[in-house]
């Protein structure tokens, strides 16, 4: 009897330290799933709040054009993007002047004024390429080309000039991509 009950008690902790190495197998194997639909999570939230901009742009060149409001129109190619929306996402972090590096979260938008750039600093990034300067980050700008044709004394706009010279424009393009 003491010899059966020694081979039971054997194979029950082969059986059990089977099963907690399957378990662990199987949680990396699901944490790995978790943490790429986190990130595509991410690059699509990123890209939803570009939308929201170009959107928001869009709502307010048409108040432009309706209103027949060029200086509107000038100020709104000279303003930071997030104040084009009628309520900010709740991770923009605020206008800036070139910050350090680390001085913003990732995962969160900032306005560089020295810049005048749209930046996201991106969290998780596994799948992301960085930048030429070596960061994970995707930054726009307001493209309003014709503030730069025209010579300074001569400042008269039309409307459609400004309706249709002002964008969002991507400053680098940038690489997120999933295997």
């Amino acid at each position: 009897m003491g010899l059966r009950h020694a081979q039971t008690g054997g194979s029950k902790l082969f059986e059990f330290i089977f099963v907690v190495l399957l378990v662990g197998v199987l949680s990396m194997v699901v944490l790995g799933y978790m943490l790429h639909y986190i990130e595509v999570a991410e690059k699509s939230a990123m890209e939803s709040a570009v939308v929201n901009l170009q959107s928001s742009l869009r709502m307010r060149l048409a108040e432009v054009l309706v209103q027949n409001n060029v200086a509107d129109g000038v100020r709104l190619a000279k303003d930071n993007p997030m104040n084009w929306l009628y309520e900010k996402p709740s991770n923009y972090a605020g206008e800036f002047s070139d910050p350090e590096p680390d001085s913003i979260a990732k995962g969160n938008w900032y306005y560089d004024r020295r810049k005048r750039e749209l930046v996201y600093l991106v969290d998780m990034g596994k799948e992301f390429v960085p930048d030429k300067a070596g960061m994970k980050r995707v930054r726009y700008r307001v493209s309003a080309p014709f503030l730069q044709e025209a010579p300074k004394e001569k400042r008269q706009f039309s409307v459609n000039d400004v309706v249709g010279g002002i964008s969002l424009v991507l400053v680098e393009g940038y690489v997120w991509e999933f295997k």
